[in-house]
């Protein structure tokens, strides 16, 4: 069995329905906008709270108050009609550093980077934010972290997105910054041949396989930016990864998941954005096409990864990208990009009327939504869209800002 059935449920039997699609994403806005704070937060939802050790409000991108209002930011750009708080992530960034949500770090996720990527966006001529925001990823090159959450790999997404917008150099060159951080700590396990990266996750030294804190979260990031820094070609990049996802990959019966890491005493197989199968769909599915084996080898691989994020089924974990069923349904939309087989978009459809199902149910549990971007309700809302929309798919917070 190549995932854990109690971690998983029975998809609904909902039909594929637009309008009720277009009603939950008015519906999230909505409630977004009526649960916002005076102090430019929203209620914690308890399962967000059992995450953190400190009590109060959250501020970062992953479950707190930044991530909401980038989402919002978002959504805008999309055509709704949002309330724009860009405005409040000034006093969102303040209230982070006076009361951080983990502890103060420059990151992605869960840091600085993630608060102030949002206002950069929106005010990309502000000399004073910009020598902040870049303070922040140069803190990030150093740090033994190796990954999406808090280090290099993070840092990059945010530091090529403000490139490709704004044509600045500075972020130009923090981001070969990152990349040269990242290419000098690749290495090779001389027993298994495998090319990894040893990634510190909440000081939890581990060599990981996924998309958040592993080696295809990494390569993703320098694929995109190949025409920056190419001391490794593309080729060169792939022929590594698919060697050690090969060595790696667990299969059967041509379904394929990985463990979380290289250690023997973690076994656990997930199917989900951050760690297993989901993710290792979304960050290489954005690989170049090449006329190579590796292309046809990727191509092979994706599609039996997959077939175990469709067997496996919605999560019980809810409707979120991190850890839920909107996170595996962007697996679907993004091979659909990238081999144009309706079959993949279908299934994206159907889990998404799934999560419009959580996320409801989940409404009137707890009596109150799930006001963030990466766990909640936040990011299901662009998930949602981008059913609508398949051709613009990509993860909020990471491959979009």
């Amino acid at each position: 069995m190549l995932f854990d059935p109690e971690r998983h449920q029975p998809l609904t039997s909902l039909p594929w329905h637009s309008h009720c699609v277009q009603q939950e994403i008015l519906a999230i806005i909505a409630d977004i906008n009526r649960a916002l704070l005076p102090s430019a937060s929203w209620p914690t939802h308890p399962l967000d709270a059992q995450s953190y050790a400190k009590d109060g409000p959250k501020w970062s991108a992953y479950a707190g108050a930044a991530g909401t209002i980038h989402a919002l930011q978002i959504l805008k750009r999309y055509g709704y009609q949002v309330a724009d708080l860009s405005n409040l992530l000034e006093a969102v960034h303040l209230s982070f550093l006076k009361s951080p949500d983990v502890s103060v770090e420059p990151g992605l996720q869960i840091g600085q980077i993630g608060i102030l990527v949002p206002r950069m966006l929106m005010d990309p001529n502000n000399k004073e934010l910009s020598k902040t925001l870049l303070h922040c990823m140069q803190a990030t090159i150093e740090l033994p972290f190796y990954e999406i959450t808090s280090g290099q790999s993070g840092m990059m997404h945010a530091a090529l997105a403000l490139y490709r917008k704004t044509g600045d150099c500075c972020w130009k060159d923090i981001y070969i910054k990152g990349a040269k951080s990242l290419v000098a700590n690749w290495q090779q396990d001389k027993t298994t041949g495998e090319w990894l990266w040893q990634s510190q996750v909440f000081s939890t030294q581990r060599h990981y396989y996924g998309a958040c804190h592993g080696i295809v979260g990494n390569v993703n990031i320098l694929l995109q930016g190949l025409d920056l820094y190419s001391d490794l070609s593309a080729e060169e990049l792939l022929e590594r990864t698919i060697s050690t996802l090969n060595n790696s990959a667990i299969t059967e019966n041509k379904l394929t998941n990985w463990p979380l890491c290289t250690k023997p005493d973690i076994d656990k197989l997930l199917v989900q954005w951050c760690h297993g199968a989901a993710g290792i769909i979304t960050a290489m599915a954005r690989t170049p096409k090449m006329a190579s084996s590796n292309t046809k080898a990727l191509d092979d691989l994706l599609v039996t990864t997959a077939e175990v994020v469709w067997q496996a089924g919605p999560l019980n974990k809810g409707a979120n990208i991190c850890h839920g069923t909107a996170g595996n349904g962007y697996a679907f939309l993004y091979l659909y990009r990238r081999s144009g087989e309706t079959i993949w978009l279908d299934r994206a459809r159907k889990f998404a009327m799934h999560a419009i199902e959580q996320c409801q149910q989940d409404r009137i549990h707890y009596d109150q939504g799930r006001y963030t971007l990466w766990t909640g309700d936040a990011g299901l809302a662009i998930y949602l869209y981008h059913c609508l929309q398949p051709n613009e798919a990509a993860i909020p917070g990471l491959d979009l800002f």
